[in-house]
């Protein structure tokens, strides 16, 4: 059983399988209409094991995964969910020791999953055009995974304007992806991929034919993830009446030598 501490985060699951994400406090108490349970109930309790209300209710207490932290976010800006996450670090093939650019950093979403799958081998450097939401995505990335941010660079700055160094991916999650294209011939690797989250189709067409277009990208795809959650309970084995449906489209393309 994993120990659980005083500033941790946990996720409480009651029995209709709500979940409730918290942050531990030295005198902090959680309320529910189930009643109360103290933190130090919880951290006795610890990782999978249940702490009981004061009204003899039970939770199942579980340490904090990235899908409940990044979905629990008070945000101000719309985050890459994470079944589009996941396959975004798949097709780009992130692994430790890269060198990695993205764009732009939301509410650091997608930053906390790449320093992730870095760990803090390489580099990730990420830029983004508003300084309040750097601001705001740097306090949440370091509260999620501060151990893993020494390779971390935040820039202000428009990557349409063109960006510094040479990388080995590139991940970007910005409105015009097709205006990064022409500074990708310098500063993308050869073999080097990039990919792109990207709303609408009409924005997607634009893209891929600037990909075409230049002369140096090939091995282009183009998909979106649909999530269908299924009811397995006893007898009962069925589809979800409701699933996660469109949120973007994911775009991967290789970069190709140059002569």
């Amino acid at each position: 059983m994993k120990n659980i501490n005083y500033g941790d985060r946990v996720v409480l699951i009651d029995h209709k399988n709500r979940r409730h994400m918290v942050k531990l406090k030295e005198t902090g108490r959680f309320s529910s209409q189930y009643g109360f349970i103290d933190h130090n109930d919880i951290i006795e309790a610890g990782d999978g094991g249940t702490a009981k209300t004061n009204k003899n209710f039970k939770y199942r207490i579980f340490s904090t995964t990235y899908t409940d932290y990044v979905m629990n976010l008070k945000r101000n800006a719309q985050i890459i969910y994470p079944k589009d996450t996941a396959q975004m670090l798949m097709e780009a093939d992130i692994y430790p020791g890269l060198n990695v650019l993205e764009s732009g950093i939301g509410q650091g979403a997608l930053s906390m999953a790449l320093l992730r799958a870095l760990g803090n081998q390489g580099r990730l450097t990420t830029y983004e055009i508003r300084e309040d939401f750097a601001e705001q995505s740097k306090k949440f990335i370091d509260d999620f995974c501060r151990e893993l941010t020494e390779i971390h660079d935040i820039k202000i700055g428009n990557i349409y304007e063109g960006f510094e160094g040479i990388y080995d991916r590139i991940l970007l999650d910005v409105p015009e992806p097709w205006h990064v294209i022409e500074h990708t011939k310098n500063g993308l690797v050869g073999g080097g991929i990039i990919v792109s989250y990207i709303p609408t189709i009409l924005q997607v067409k634009t893209y891929v034919d600037t990909l075409k277009a230049s002369g140096f990208f090939d091995d282009l795809s183009t998909f979106e993830i649909i999530k269908r959650p299924w009811k397995v309970d006893g007898l009962s084995v069925r589809p979800e009446m409701w699933m996660y449906n469109h949120s973007a489209f994911i775009v991967r393309a290789r970069k190709t030598s140059i002569s």
